[in-house]
């Protein structure tokens, strides 16, 4: 059994004046998850915000943003159309679509060029790519639109590929792997202090929890399968040394390579460094705003390993 885990992920802001996002209520946005091939599992809220845990991944929604991340087979670009449609371009401040390379490209239900062709025809943008081609990369797609983010208003995310297997067997599902077993032994639920927790054990492996305290959020989804391990954890709670949090997150999942992604407001120079050593290191401003850094970091190997039999 092979998942997908790579992601898809949208996050957009609304105009000042605008119906706050939360009004709509759980069935619409139950309706925009459907959209993408996803399902809402659980949901949490606070004053600021309401959590949905899904199927494949996550949708966090305020009065003002929301961001959605799906991973498998989704068809998350169907459900950007559909707020797009919903909302109307002139409604929307700020509006970035990304994808992380997908491990088997060809069962996925569009690639990002054919979700540029859709999402163009909506609204100008500017698009990219973060990576090499042909290794680990990123692309993105925004609205070319001016916005102002504000200050404290960085976005980090740590994509893993090769986790540990000591690591990945905490995430496995059995009579021994409960949820309470996760918090006690995974350290997942302690990254950040103070923030209300709702997660999900998939059958027969697979975790993913949701972290919200205020308008802060932090997410993980683990993909804990023999070949093509991943991770991804991603918050906004970036105060202070956010290399102080990439390190807290690698000594758990101990990845054998990983992408470090952070959006930050252009007038921002928080620096990320990594203890692993950099393959490719890219920087850009948006237009829309932020400058956003992308590094693709490895673990050197110890020694040589054995050839993988294949059965015949």
């Amino acid at each position: 059994m092979f998942f997908e885990g790579p992601e898809k992920k949208v996050e957009l802001a609304m105009a000042p004046g605008n119906p706050s996002l939360r009004s709509r209520g759980h069935d619409y946005w139950k309706s925009i998850v459907a959209k993408s091939n996803a399902q809402v599992l659980s949901t949490i809220s606070n004053e600021s915000m309401d959590s949905y845990l899904l199927s494949e991944s996550s949708l966090f929604v305020t009065d003002t943003w929301l961001t959605m991340i799906t991973c498998g087979r989704t068809d998350l670009v169907a459900a950007v159309l559909q707020l797009i449609d919903d909302f109307g371009v002139d409604a929307l401040q700020y509006l970035v679509y990304e994808r992380k390379n997908a491990h088997h490209q060809e069962y996925q239900p569009s690639n990002f060029f054919d979700d540029c062709r859709q999402l163009t025809q909506r609204m100008p943008a500017k698009s990219y790519r973060f990576g090499d081609g042909d290794d680990h990369h990123v692309f993105l797609f925004h609205l070319d639109k001016p916005y102002a983010p504000a200050p404290d208003d960085l976005t980090l995310e740590i994509l893993m590929h090769g986790i540990d297997p000591t690591a990945s067997r905490v995430f496995m599902s059995g009579p021994s792997r409960k949820k309470d077993f996760i918090k006690e032994n995974s350290g997942v639920w302690s990254i950040f202090p103070g923030f209300q927790v709702d997660d999900y054990l998939f059958e027969p492996m697979g975790y993913s929890l949701n972290a919200i305290r205020g308008s802060k959020y932090y997410t993980i989804h683990v993909t804990p399968q023999k070949i093509g391990s991943y991770v991804s954890f991603e918050t906004n709670a970036v105060e202070g040394d956010a290399n102080e949090t990439i390190s807290r997150v690698l000594d758990l999942f101990k990845p054998q390579s990983c992408d470090v992604i952070l959006f930050q407001p252009q007038n921002s120079r928080q620096k990320v460094r990594c203890n692993y050593p950099i393959k490719r290191a890219v920087r850009q401003s948006l237009s829309s705003g932020y400058r956003v850094t992308f590094d693709h970091h490895f673990k050197p190997v110890e020694g040589a390993a054995p050839a993988v039999e294949i059965e015949l």
